[in-house]
């Protein structure tokens, strides 16, 4: 056996915690107005709005519901976030001021096949603005709940007018998180500018929608545990709670309740422990990637339940994200000491909610210590220690060795890890109403190189 050691939690990689120092700057592009779901998933949105550098609220073509836009109803949104703002801040002082966010609310244009000359938008030129100003080391990530054509009209412009090292240098500081390709620019955008990190959410399947049962974002509703989305459950619990929980739509477009298929796009950019925004390999609750060549990624499969679907990669953690949401819809309206919040995780004397990166060797001995994990309201903690198998190898299981009442876990290293990686994820669930979750994430990195 290999000489035994405490792993040291600064042992992350120098281009992770980097990257982790900021908030993820955000642009949002979305086809309101049409699926009543947009305007949930806007509603969720707003209330993570301290997770994020958000830079722009952009309203697209309704498309098959109309040639036009409808920023009037981002601005309503806005307009009731500034009613709740002042008891959001109460619990977190990273809210946005609603005076920012509806500075920031840009239109684009109504007619998706208008594109090139002379068809330059608001969004679309701003968008060129955000990313221009961003650094070179942490990209913008474009959401796209709709269309794409503001940001195919942008990234012409910028074609049209610069250098071909100059536009791959534009592209380099964009990450686009699609949910299907509903105005059929992506083969454009993924042929002429390779340099976008692309996640195509829905991809693996023909035409536009077409099969469910494939795609990482119709996990938001669909398979796993359904009892925290029906409409019964949004008037009980999201309605209720102040201006801007009554905006969200009883119903989705063809669901009974919440439908958020957009909703993915953004989730895996909280910082909860769990996520990591620039490895889609990795999941979270907006779902798990695979690369399928150069920076364009796809559609990956979970287990649940003892079955292998795309959906699972995001149905998974439904429950937590479901309890999260519900917890800050009550932010809105609750004083701090009424109101549930996350735990706090501590793990070997670091709460850096940053992925850590732990290099070792077959026959290590590893031990994880999380005694110094916090309430801040004081509820009595579980702690559950799992792999990640889909992205370990295919490992069943580590023998782990549980202490503390599971606060601390030790382990050898396998002597055979297929592909060299394990993920070793460490969930903390209070016992507060509704319970909430947090995490960290150990990668134990058995490949001789650096990350």
């Amino acid at each position: 056996m290999k000489t035994s050691f405490y792993v040291l939690l600064f042992l992350l990689a120098g281009f992770l915690s980097a990257r982790a120092q900021s908030k993820p700057s955000v642009i949002v592009l979305t086809d309101i107005g049409g699926d009543s779901d947009d305007e949930q998933s806007l509603v969720r949105f707003l209330l993570y709005a301290d997770q994020f550098d958000v830079k722009a609220l952009c309203a697209t073509s309704r498309l098959g519901h109309g040639h036009d836009t409808k920023p009037e109803i981002i601005q309503k949104q806005v307009e009731a976030y500034r009613q709740v703002y002042p008891n959001l801040k109460l619990h977190s002082a990273g809210y946005p001021t609603p005076d920012y966010l509806a500075s920031i609310i840009k239109n684009g244009q109504g007619d998706p096949t208008a594109f090139g000359e002379g068809h330059d938008t608001e969004a679309s030129d701003y968008l060129i603005q955000v990313i221009d100003q961003a650094p070179a080391d942490s990209p913008v990530h474009v959401v796209i709940w709709g269309g794409q054509r503001e940001l195919a009209q942008a990234l012409w412009k910028v074609q049209k007018t610069r250098s071909k090292e100059e536009v791959a240098c534009f592209c380099c500081k964009i990450q686009v998180h699609a949910i299907g390709d509903q105005d059929k620019y992506r083969d454009w955008i993924l042929t002429h500018f390779k340099e976008i990190k692309y996640l195509a959410n829905g991809f693996i399947f023909p035409g536009n929608f077409g099969l469910r049962e494939v795609a990482v974002f119709r996990g938001m509703y669909m398979t796993g545990d359904l009892s925290r989305q029906s409409s019964a459950w949004v008037k009980e619990h999201i309605h209720g709670h102040g201006a801007l929980s009554d905006c969200y739509q009883l119903n989705g477009h063809g669901t009974d309740g919440m439908k958020e298929g957009d909703t993915p796009s953004y989730l895996n950019l909280i910082t909860n422990g769990l996520h990591f925004p620039y490895m889609p390999e990795w999941g979270g609750w907006g779902g798990r990637f695979r690369r399928l060549s150069g920076h364009l990624f796809i559609d990956a499969q979970d287990f649940l339940e003892g079955t292998l679907n795309e959906r699972h990669t995001v149905a998974r953690w439904r429950p937590a994200f479901q309890n999260d949401f519900r917890a800050r819809v009550a932010w809105c309206v609750e004083p701090y000491a009424k109101a549930n919040h996350n735990p706090k995780v501590m793990v070997n004397g670091s709460a850096l909610a940053t992925p850590l990166v732990v290099p070792a060797q077959p026959g290590d001995k590893l031990s994880f210590d999380a005694s110094g994990t916090s309430d801040p309201d004081r509820d009595r903690l579980t702690y559950h220690w799992f792999v990640y198998n889909e992205i370990s190898g295919g490992m069943t299981s580590l023998r782990m060795r549980r202490t503390y009442g599971g606060k601390k876990v030790t382990f050898q290293v396998p002597e055979a890890v297929p592909g060299g990686v394990i993920h070793l994820i460490l969930e903390v669930s209070d016992n507060g109403t509704p319970s909430l979750t947090s995490y960290r994430r150990f990668v134990i990195d058995l490949n001789p190189r650096i990350q």
